[in-house]
Parts: structure tokens; sequence; C-alpha cells
């Protein structure tokens, strides 16, 4: 296995393991600090928000002086972020409660390029495989998260939740030293020409990144709104936190095969499949609330969502010359960005009008839509462009 492939994926089971914190915590504390609960999910946006500053101009850097430097950047900011969250859990402050979420949108725009990156150091047939690879390193943080996560805040008691963010500053500082074991590795000197920015005109560009721009928006809505659900059915936070982990793990696991399965097959089958299994995710959810509908659906939405993320990174990569790929990824990150934002801020207005079960059931029609266009553009736009 190729040493930075390893360093990748382990930096990516760190990032995650700040993620699983601020999934499980961040509505919970945005509910004990906000002076409204409409406000509740604002922190967690803020998350979004901050990603979507900092994707297209990470991109840019990372094209103008290597990976690595963005990537340090981005960890820095997660480390400071966590700092902050602290503070104001001392404080109980919202508003730097507030601004520890918006850095920490940097250090999750630094993070999408970890798989990216991987792709600079395989060939292009096993390009999936290498998004896999570092996608699979966030298990280590789903699987030992939950427990480390209610240990540190056995140790810390009071204020509550402030070891758990403790341990996010830990890995986010973890992260920055394997991050410094890439070494600089500048991009070439014809990714930083001006280009005309093909890419823009290209229906397989536009595809991959509105299938994984697609299953971003759902995943981070219902990942997000779950929490807030079991909490409407009263269920504890350590439940929550137990859902949300075997939701991640569900997101990573097929990362051993999802790549391979790609490589094999294409991404159109493979999207469809991911399709198919976010649809049973919702079934799943309207069928009951349970502890273990919640397990049951939270698992296979993460499923679904490995599919098209890694289906849909392969498809978008795909689409365009070297050359551009400083632009064309930071493009298709950014829209992946804003997605993730309708999903968060969507999420926070509709779980306070409608029951979990009717969201799934919304969900289910809008995926029949998705299959619809999928297969209109593989058959009427796609296959006519590959013609000679």
């Amino acid at each position: 296995m190729n040493p930075k492939i390893v360093i990748l994926s382990l930096a990516q089971a760190c990032y995650w393991f700040a993620v699983l914190v601020g999934i499980s915590l961040s509505t919970v504390i945005g509910l004990q600090l906000a002076p409204s609960e409409k406000l509740a999910t604002l922190p967690y946006a803020l998350i979004s928000v901050g990603a979507l500053g900092a994707t297209y101009l990470l991109s840019i850097v990372m094209q103008r002086s290597g990976r690595r430097l963005g990537f340090q950047v981005g960890a820095l900011a997660g480390a400071v972020a966590a700092g902050l969250a602290m503070l104001a859990l001392s404080t109980q402050s919202f508003v730097i409660f507030c601004a520890a979420s918006l850095l920490m949108g940097i250090y999750q725009a630094s993070s999408v390029y970890y798989r990216l990156a991987a792709l600079d150091e395989m060939p292009a047939q096993q390009s999936g495989v290498a998004i896999g690879w570092v996608l699979s390193g966030s298990l280590l943080a789903a699987i030992l998260g939950p427990s480390l996560a209610k240990f540190a805040n056995h140790w810390i008691a009071e204020p509550k939740y402030l070891g758990a963010y403790g341990l996010v500053a830990v890995f986010s500082l973890l992260a920055l030293l394997l991050i410094s074991f890439l070494g600089k590795k500048p991009a070439s000197q014809a990714a930083n020409k001006a280009t005309p920015a093909s890419f823009l005109k290209r229906p397989a560009y536009w595809l991959g990144v509105g299938n994984t721009a697609f299953g971003q928006a759902v995943m981070m809505l219902m990942m997000l709104v779950a929490p807030l659900a079991m909490h409407q059915h009263h269920y504890s936070v350590d439940a929550g936190m137990s859902v949300i982990g075997w939701h991640i793990i569900g997101m990573f696991l097929p990362s051993f095969v999802s790549g391979k399965l790609v490589d094999k097959f294409g991404a159109g089958y493979v999207l469809l499949a991911g399709l198919a299994v976010l649809a049973l995710s919702a079934l799943a959810s309207i069928l009951g609330t349970t502890e273990l509908h919640y397990h049951i659906s939270l698992f296979l939405l993460g499923i679904g969502w490995n599919l098209m993320y890694v289906a849909g990174t392969n498809q978008y990569n795909q689409a365009y010359p070297a050359a551009e790929k400083g632009r064309a990824q930071g493009i298709a990150e950014l829209v992946i960005a804003v997605a993730a934002i309708v999903g968060v801020m969507a999420g926070g207005l509709l779980i306070q009008s409608f029951s979990w079960q009717s969201l799934n059931l919304g969900l289910l029609v809008l995926l029949g839509l998705v299959v619809v266009l999928n297969l209109w553009m593989q058959k009427q736009v796609l296959q006519p462009t590959l013609k000679p």
C-alpha cells in the first residue's frame, strides 16, 4: 500500500472523529446555548458556511503550493475551533460556539480533498480504489469515536461535553502531525496555466457533480435531523451518538468494495445502487420510530451515501483534463459544499413542521425523480457525446 494513501486514510479518521462529535452534540449544545430553539441548528449550519467560504480557495492554494499546505491549514483550523468550542462551553457563550463552528468549516473544506489527493497517487484505472481506501479510514472514528467521546465526557464532567471537544483538539493536532509526513509536492506547471475551463461544457462533469452533491445534501439533512427527531422521541444523547456511530460505519464500511465496484462496473450502475439503498433507508424510517428503526435507517443512509459519493466523485474526475484539475475540483467541491448547506438548513426548518416519517416519505419521492433523471442522462445525453 502506498504510504501516502495510509497517511491520508489516518488523517481522514482524525477528521471524522471531529465530525462524529459535531453531529452528535452541536444541535444539543445549540439547544442549550441558543436564545431560541429555532437557532439550535445554526452552529452546525455554520460549519457548512465556513466550508463554503474555504473550499474553492483551498483548491487554488493546493494547485499552486501543493496539497500539504492546504491540509495543514485545515487541521490547524480544526484544533483552534475545538479550543473555541471548549471556551464557549466554559462561558456558556452561543456566539463563541458559532465562531468555533464557522472555523471548523475550514477543516471540513480541507478534508474533502483527502480523497482527491489519493487520485494523484494511483493509476487512473484504480481511481475508485484510491478513493475507497481513503474513505475507509473513517471507520476508525466510527468504531472508536463514541466510546472515546463518552470516556472524555465522564473524565471532564463539568461543563458538560467539554471533554469531547478536548479530544477533537487532540485528533486535529494528530492530523496536523500526520500531514507533515506527506512531503511538499507542488502541482505541475501545466496545472498552473490559464485554461479555457472546457470541463464546464461537459455533461458528464455536471452529472457527477450533481449526483455527489445530491447524495451529500440528503445525507447531511437526514443525519442532522435524526438526533433532533430522537430527542423529540425522548431518546438519550448516548442513544443518538450510537445511531450516528453506526451511520458513520455505514458511510465508510462499503469503501473497501465500492471503489472496486466503480472500477469494474462503472459509476452509473453504482450510483443507481446507491439511490436504491437510500430508498431502503427511507422505508425503514417510515415503518417505525424505535431505536432499532433509527439504527437501520441511518446505517443504510450511510451505505447509500458512500456508493453515490465514490461513484459521483469518480464520474466528475473523469471529465476534465489534468491542466484544469484545480478549478474543476474546486468548483465541484464548492457545489457539494452548497448542497451540504442546503441540506443542513432545510433539515432545521423541515423538522419544525414535519415528522421524521413524513420527511422520509418526501425523500422517497425525490429519490425516484433522481433515478429517472440519471437514466435519461445516461441514455440521451452521455452516450451520444461518446460516439465518434
